[in-house]
Order: structure tokens, then C-alpha cells, then sequence
């Protein structure tokens, strides 16, 4: 079943813009939109960034390859966020990752440089839209810290753990819903599926978690 695309109102970098002024600023900022099928990159490593990407519909992946080509889940993007941005505004504007489609998606782009710098018609949206953009890469950061506090753990059970700790914190609660498939999962914690597995399973004979599908709980 085809997943709904949000509203232009339910995107974070349009808050504060009236829904009037919505179709100029899109117009102004030379948007325009495209579908991606699950497992289509959406942009490839080494390729110039000269648009920012905002996700309609579906699930997106910022994938690392080494030299070997194995591939680390960096981070994922869902309906409403941002990515590209980062490389966008880099002088060589060249991609240090790529990005792939985990779902169907819907994208909007973006021209980061008419984001960035008012148009000749100074519109009154583009001071809101720079402090959203500010708001959003700060968000990122965050994001990025997150990624750092679960990679530093030593085990896989303290990475498993951290993951599902700041997914609950997120969420409020001890039942939570995670956004990665079992095989994502594991490539974020750069493990390998079957041994994540045995330790999800020995975590829950042991009383600390229990877990259907993606739906997990924290024991107390």
C-alpha cells in the first residue's frame, strides 16, 4: 500500500510561512519534485550537491561506503527532514556520501543557493526560511551526536541498548516503535544480523527487553 506524501504545512522548514505564500516561495526556490523506488539512489558519492532534498513520502538512507565497498548506515531521514544540505554548502559542493532510498519515495528539491541568499524581490519568506534552515542543521547535529554516543559503545549489547534507549527517550516511553528493519538495524550498529539476533533474544531471556517485530519494550 502506497504510503501517504505529507502536506507542504507538515514540513519543518516551511514553519512560520503562510500557506499564501507557499506556491511563490517554491517558485522562487526552483523547486521541483521526483519519485525514487526502494533501493534507487537518490545521489551517489563524489556527485556535486547543488539542491537540498526534502522527503515527501518514504524513508531515506545516508550511506558510507569504504574501500571495500561496505556499506555503513550513517543516518536515515523520514517525511518532513532535510538532507544534502551539509554538502550543499560546502565550497566543492561534492557529496562525502550517497543517499539511497530505503522506500518509495517522494522528494522534493530544493536550490540551496536561493534558499540561502534573498531573491532581487527580497520576499518576506526568506528570513524564515534561514532561520529554519539554521534550526533544522542544528537538529542534525544532534542527530550526529546520537550517532556517536551508540558507535562509541565497545559491545554489541551496549550499542543494541544505546539505540533503543535514546529511540524510547525519543518517544517518551518504554514501548516504543523503531524506524529500522531488522537488516537496517544492524547495519546501523555496523553488526552482523544474526549475531544482533542471538543478543536481542539472550537480552530477552534475561529479562531486560521484550520485542515484537519493531515494536520493543524497556524492562525496568
Amino acid at each position: 500500500m502506497k504510503k501517504k506524501t505529507i502536506t507542504y504545512q507538515d514540513v519543518p522548514l516551511f514553519d512560520g510561512i503562510a500557506e499564501k505564500s507557499l506556491e511563490a516561495m517554491l517558485h522562487c526556490l526552483q523547486h521541483n519534485r521526483k519519485e525514487y523506488t526502494k533501493g534507487s539512489y537518490i545521489l551517489l558519492e563524489e556527485e556535486c550537491v547543488q539542491y537540498i532534498g526534502i522527503v515527501l513520502r518514504g524513508r531515506v538512507h545516508m550511506l558510507k561506503e569504504d574501500i571495500w565497498g561496505e556499506q555503513t548506515l550513517l543516518t536515515y531521514m523520514g517525511p518532513g527532514e532535510v538532507f544534502g544540505e551539509t554538502f550543499a554548502l560546502r565550497k566543492e559542493q561534492r557529496s562525502y556520501v550517497s543517499y539511497m532510498a530505503a522506500e518509495d519515495c517522494e522528494i522534493m528539491f530544493l536550490a540551496l543557493d536561493k534558499l540561502l541568499h534573498p531573491c532581487p524581490r527580497s520576499c518576506s519568506f526568506h528570513t524564515q526560511l534561514s532561520q529554519n534552515m539554521y534550526d533544522l542543521m542544528g537538529e542534525k547535529n544532534i542527530r550526529l551526536m546520537e550517532r556517536i554516543e551508540v558507535a562509541s559503545k565497545s559491545t554489541l549489547r551496549e550499542k543494541l541498548l544505546a539505540y533503543l534507549s535514546l529511540q524510547a527517550q525519543k518517544q517518551g516511553a518504554r514501548s516504543f516503535t523503531v524506524p529500522l528493519s531488522r537488516t537496517e538495524m544492524a547495519q546501523y550498529l555496523q553488526s552482523n544480523r544474526s549475531a544482533m539476533t542471538r543478543e536481542l533474544s539472550a537480552m530477552r531471556a534475561e529479562g531486560i527487553l521484550d520485542f515484537d517485530g519493531n515494536t520493543f519494550q524497556l524492562k525496568e
